[in-house]
């Protein structure tokens, strides 16, 4: 872990470092150079007695990827999931000046740009999200992370009165599209799409449709800690709120499944003793209060996981629970006080390792 302090506008500002920049769903992005490359959470625990593996890594969406396949896999499949990968980041990066994501942005309040099959299912899938849970989910809120970002810069938070004029640019209603003709288009200038909070989770999916198609059974997907299980059950850490990154405070066996985690502890910064988290409640602009320090989801659609995890971290315990059971996820929540709220679907599955906390299962 980093940890640099500055006097900046007269305040003492504090840049706690624990992950990479990570495509999250609402992330202000950190102007610093100085940046760990380390596994996010969650992460798999390594098997000394697991089968000779051939692996891929590489980096799109914003992050480090790894592909590990086990047993009779063949390099052409994972070369292929690497390319597709690949592929979705030269079409959904908001960094790239000639993906569709960031012509969509430039084209803002003007003309329709017209954009791929992928980048249309996303679209839509995740305007159906932002219905779903009341805008807690929000593909349109890159204005408002940036804002905070460039206050971050001088060590102070939003003035009120911009936050609240940035805020009325946080709509998915206002991205109109057409799926008939290919196109979409934002309602209004300045306006902004980041699909960071579900992209990687689509390309998870992807990744294991291509491994499947090629006769892979038993692989590990890890884009950016959007991790899937293929085949043989393994052992998950959930990553411990307040310890150094890779320190678990319980594991999860998983079989056959995605697996997620939203937490407080990414990315974060303290202005005169007050902390700032990454992760944004589109209906306030500021980080989100819900009484969470992370939610862990596990199910089978990656993409669906992805999204709902920050969702439910802005939703709360009571609201987050129900819509994980509507969805069928599996859920695990660590609160405020370090206690930890598991799913009856998960219930044999966790096991918790430190003794100063407990577990409520519901």
């Amino acid at each position: 872990m980093e940890t640099e302090t500055f006097d900046m506008c007269r305040r003492t500002f504090v840049i706690v470092h624990k992950t990479p920049s990570l495509c999250a769903c609402v992330i202000f992005e950190m102007p610093y150079t100085k940046r760990m490359e380390c596994m996010t959470k969650p992460f798999v625990q390594n098997d000394a007695c697991a089968p000779k593996s051939i692996s891929r890594m590489f980096r799109a969406l914003g992050t480090v990827n790894t592909i590990q396949a086990f047993n009779s896999a063949c390099m052409e499949a994972l070369e292929r999931a690497e390319q597709r990968v690949l592929e979705l980041d030269d079409r959904l990066s908001v960094f790239k000046p000639e993906s569709e994501i960031a012509r969509l942005n430039a084209q803002a309040g003007g003309k329709p740009v017209a954009v791929s099959e992928d980048t249309m299912t996303l679209l839509q899938t995740g305007i159906g999200y932002s219905r779903e849970t009341g805008g807690a989910f929000s593909m349109t809120t890159r204005p408002l992370s940036m804002l905070w970002s460039l206050n971050a810069s001088c060590g102070s938070v939003p003035d009120r009165t911009e936050l609240e004029r940035t805020l009325l640019l946080v709509n998915d209603e206002d991205l109109h599209l057409d799926p008939k003709r290919g196109t979409a288009v934002l309602a209004r200038q300045d306006q902004a799409v980041d699909l960071g909070g579900i992209a990687k989770g689509y390309a998870a999916d992807e990744v294991k449709r291509i491994l499947t198609e090629h006769g892979v059974t038993n692989a590990i997907i890890n884009l950016g800690g959007t991790v899937f299980i293929l085949g043989d059950s393994r052992i998950v850490g959930v990553q411990h709120p307040d310890r150094c990154t890779g320190i678990s405070m319980g594991r999860l066996e998983l079989k056959n499944q995605a697996v997620v985690t939203s937490g407080d502890y990414e990315r974060f910064f303290e202005v005169d003793g007050v902390r700032y988290h990454h992760i944004l409640d589109p209906n306030t602009g500021y980080p989100a209060k819900s009484g969470l320090r992370s939610v862990t989801v596990t199910g089978s659609c990656a993409m669906e996981l992805d999204a709902l995890s920050t969702a439910i971290f802005v939703l709360g315990k009571k609201e987050g629970a129900r819509l994980a059971q509507e969805h069928g996820m599996g859920l695990l929540l660590v609160t405020d006080q370090l206690d930890v709220f598991c799913s009856d679907s998960l219930c044999g599955a966790f096991s918790l390792l430190t003794s100063s906390n407990k577990v409520v299962v519901g």
